[in-house]
């Protein structure tokens, strides 16, 4: 797969649930990380969220999906670390109503990826085509007591040693606009619980 078939394929597995699109400046920034060289301690993830909902520790995942011709398709979920504010300069300020979350692999995972990774590197070397996508989300989420919203808007960054910032994958968007979002919604349970 060429890299910017894959950057696309990449971003639109991060856009929530397939329902949104990437914004079009973003596409340029993202055609450069190179799956193959990318540097993992960089690899951060942000989400915005409205205040109403909070990620649940452990909740948001990067889920790599492996592709071999001949083979069956393979995923591997790791959970993102929520990074603390000192260790994440450079977020973009949360309009008011919204918080903003950073996170990073661990070390442990770093290696388990690269594992991955390297696996690939060698089917290749050996002939044999594949890809690898990436997929960002925050898969577990709490209901805060914040008052009801007409709208629930989120947004996921994405930065990598080739990106060197934040780059956002996925903009504003509303989860209540999107009927089966909304009503699973409902399903959240409070915080706390």
């Amino acid at each position: 797969m060429n890299r910017l078939a894959r950057v696309l394929a990449s971003a639109a597995a991060l856009a929530l649930a397939g329902c949104s699109a990437v914004p079009l400046t973003s596409i340029p920034p993202l055609a450069r990380i190179d799956a193959k060289t990318t540097d993992l301690s960089m690899l951060r993830v942000a989400v915005q969220l409205p205040d109403a909902l909070r990620p649940r520790a452990g909740g948001v995942k990067l889920d790599v999906v492996t592709r071999v011709v001949g083979e069956a398709e393979a995923r591997t979920s790791f959970a993102m670390l929520e990074m603390s504010a000192r260790e994440r300069p450079g977020l973009p300020a949360s309009p008011q109503g919204s918080s903003m979350y950073a996170y990073r692999l661990s070390s442990e995972d770093a290696a388990r990826f690269e594992v991955l990774r390297s696996s690939m590197i060698e089917q290749g070397q050996k002939g044999r085509r594949g890809s690898m996508g990436l997929g960002v989300a925050a898969k577990e989420f709490c209901r805060a007591n914040a008052a009801p919203q007409a709208s629930l808007l989120v947004t996921i960054y994405l930065m990598t040693s080739e990106t060197k910032s934040l780059v956002p994958v996925v903009r504003d968007f509303d989860l209540l606009g999107d009927p089966a979002m909304a009503g699973g919604l409902e399903s959240i349970q409070p915080c706390g619980q």
